[in-house]
Order: C-alpha cells, then structure tokens, then sequence
C-alpha cells in the first residue's frame, strides 16, 4: 500500500510540473462549455431540448474536424520539432490561411444541405443546424491556435485563457438561455466564441505580425497537407466512432428524450476522458523532439502509460461508485436514466485509455496513416454494431456499440503499433 501511495505522489509532483493541472482544468471547462454547460442547463431546458443539444454539437464536431483538414494536428507535429522560430511561424501562418478558406467553405455548405434538408431526419435540426455551424470558423482557428501554442510547451498560458474563456461562455450562455430561450442560447454561443477567440491574440503577437506580410509558402503547404490529410481521416473517424450513434439515431428516429439521457451520460464520460487525454497532450512535444530515437521514444511511452493507467484505475472506480448516487442530485431526478448509459459507457472509457498512449506515439513520430487504417477499421465494426444494436435496442444498443468497438481497437491499434516499431527493430 505504501508503495502505491509513493507512486501516486510522484506522479502528482511530475504532473504538477509539467502543467498537467492547468490543461486539465481548462481541458474540463472546454468540455462543460461544449456541451453548453449542461449541468446548469438541465434546470432550465426540457430532455428533449438537451437532446437536441448533443444531436447539433455531434454534428459542429464533425465540422470542426472536416474544417480543420487536419492541419491543426500537423501544425502541432512540425512547431514540436526543433527548427527555427522563423519556420515555426511561416508553418502557423500558413496554417491559418488554409482553414480561414477551408472552414468559410464548410459553413457555407453545410447551410446549403441544411436548407435542403440533408444533414438530418428532422426538419427542426436541419433549422438550428444552419445557426449553430456558424460557429465553425472561430472554433477551427482557436483550436490551431492552441495547438500552435501547446507545440511552444506554454500550457499554463493556454491553460488561464481557455479556462477565462470557457466560464465567459458558460455564464454567458446560460443567463441567456434562462432569460431568453433554447433559440437565443444558441445565438448566444456563437457571439461568445467569437468573441473570446481574441484572448488568444496577445499570445500571437509576433505570429500575427508575420501573418499580414507572409504569403503562403507552397511547400510549406504540401508539409501540413501530408501530414494533416492522415490526421484528418484518423480524427474524422475517431469522432465519428464516439459519436455516431448520435447522427444514426437522429436518421432513425426522432427519439430526442432518449438521446438527452445518453447525452447526460455521454458528457460526464467525454469529461472524465480528459484526465487521461490531458496526459496524452502533455507528452506530444516530448516524444516529437526524440522522434528520430527510438529508445527514447520508447522510455517516455512506459513512462506516460504506467501514469496513465494509474489515473484511469482511479477514475474508473470512484465515478463508478459515486456518480449513480450523484447523477440525479446535480442534473435532477429525470436523469436517473442516464446512469445505465453511464455505466456501459465507463466500460468502453477504460478500454479506451489502454491503447490512446500508442496512438498518440504514433502520431507524435510521423505515423499518422497507421491511426488512419486504426481508426478505419474501428469504424467499420462500429457502423455495423452500431446498425444491429440501434434498431434493436435503441440507445442501449448504442452505448454497447461504442464499448465493444474499444475493446476490439485495443488489439487493432495494437498491431498498427508493433508493425511500425518492429520495421525499426530489423
């Protein structure tokens, strides 16, 4: 028993360190605020409101990923290594002039198809969908902002941004949907994350200054294109992997009662998800500086996974004890039925955070097309679980879908991982 403890207060001293507190409780904030502060908003909007709710945030983060083209991602990749400042900024201003066109394009699309009433099922999510995708460029540039800024190792920075920023939406957004209504929220979110996406820009200034006189370099272009287009189709998947189910049902049917208690239990994973997570993010730059060694690459890997799966062990079994008594107190009794999705859910979460570390250490050294084929083939078993178990169980069928298809990835991701270091080893 002592033993243990003496791991655990290293592994808190070590985290202390490296900022893992301050991207974590940002990291939480961007998760509440995503989901609109939902906590709050269950006292205020009906179920089958907050299920719309998690029907168009499912459909904004496929936008964002779409939007992105993965060159967030490949940004991150390229600022890691070492190369000068003066790369690093023509390779971030380059960045943005592609998803400033890329994410414009998408919102005008997607208002199209939502005009058009191909995005869902339901005309009313068709509706709000032409509102709340407006969001999409001011979020496609933050998130590259940060991930430039993370790729510069200022975490306590982003970290205090993030963290103002999210409780201004928060707050924001829920005295707006209190006052004024489900419609107005949204408007609400859009002015908001706009708006705040100027408290980055002091950490930008020199970034910015190039930004204006620098034209785009196209081999630089071609760079983040190689790069992103594998990371692209990896976090496309893996999104849709953790959130098709959503879309399937809103095709499906117009259950939104059921979704809004998925969407409860949904939130409360996707939001324990960010203690490991956060982990991952931390040890990217570190791995991509030793690239090119394997056994350094291979000692920071043990190091992260061992911290990792302490974490996870924790979380798994005080959530698992304590959030069935205190769902229903902070959301209200209604969401008593949020807890059997909770509990399938927190199954798939652990299965999850056994194979992550790998997939981060492959994209940290450049093998972002073995997180492709990973992702690949984890969607395709989950579109088929995902198809039989929807149509017969519903959402529970849902929720067991998602867990199955993690536990089947950890063998999947774990084959991806041994062909890449064993082309190494011989």
């Amino acid at each position: 028993m002592k033993a243990v403890l003496d791991k655990f207060f290293i592994l808190f001293k070590l985290a202390l360190n490296k900022g893992f507190f301050h991207l974590l409780s940002a990291n939480l904030l961007i998760q509440i605020a995503g989901f609109g502060g939902q906590i709050f908003l269950t006292r205020i909007l009906s179920v089958e409101e907050i299920g719309k709710i998690k029907i168009l945030q499912t459909y904004l983060g496929l936008a964002l990923i779409i939007a992105s083209v993965g060159i967030n991602t490949a940004v991150l990749k390229l600022c890691s290594q070492k190369i000068s400042e003066q790369e690093k900024k023509a390779i971030f201003s380059t960045g943005v002039k592609i998803n400033i066109f890329t994410s414009f394009f998408l919102v005008i699309l997607t208002v199209i198809l939502a005009h058009f009433q191909l995005l869902s099922g339901s005309k009313e999510v068709n509706n709000l969908l032409k509102i709340y995708l407006l969001q999409i460029p001011a979020l496609t540039l933050s998130g590259l902002s940060v991930n430039y800024l993370q790729s510069q190792k200022k975490v306590q920075e982003i970290s205090y941004i993030q963290s103002i920023s999210k409780i201004i939406i928060i707050l924001v957004s829920t005295g707006i949907a209190y006052t004024f209504g489900f419609i107005s929220y949204i408007q609400s979110l859009i002015v908001t994350n706009i708006l705040t996406l100027f408290l980055l820009f002091p950490l930008l200034k020199n970034e910015l200054k190039e930004l204006l006189v620098t034209k785009i370099n196209y081999k630089i272009t071609a760079s983040l294109l190689k790069i992103g287009s594998f990371a692209f189709g990896a976090n496309l998947l893996g999104n849709m992997l953790l959130n098709f189910n959503i879309i399937l049902v809103s095709i499906l049917t117009s259950n939104s009662r059921e979704v809004g208690y998925y969407g409860i239990a949904n939130l409360i994973i996707t939001t324990l998800m960010m203690i490991p997570s956060t982990l991952n993010q931390i040890m990217i730059p570190y791995i991509s500086e030793v690239s090119g060694d394997y056994e350094k690459v291979k000692n920071i890997l043990k190091k992260f996974r061992v911290r990792s799966i302490l974490l996870i062990s924790i979380v798994s079994v005080v959530s698992a004890s304590l959030v069935p008594i205190l769902l229903p107190i902070v959301f209200g009794e209604e969401y008593s039925n949020s807890v059997v999705y909770f509990q399938i859910l927190l199954v798939g979460m652990f299965f999850w955070s056994l194979y992550s570390p790998k997939g981060i250490t492959l994209m940290s050294v450049g093998r972002t097309d073995l997180n492709f084929y990973t992702s690949l083939l984890s969607f395709v078993i989950n579109l088929i679980l995902n198809y039989v178990l929807i149509k017969k169980y519903g959402m529970i069928g849902a929720a067991t879908a998602n867990t199955l298809t993690y536990f089947c990835t950890i063998f999947i991701n774990g084959y991806f991982f041994k062909v890449h270091f064993k082309k190494i080893d011989s």
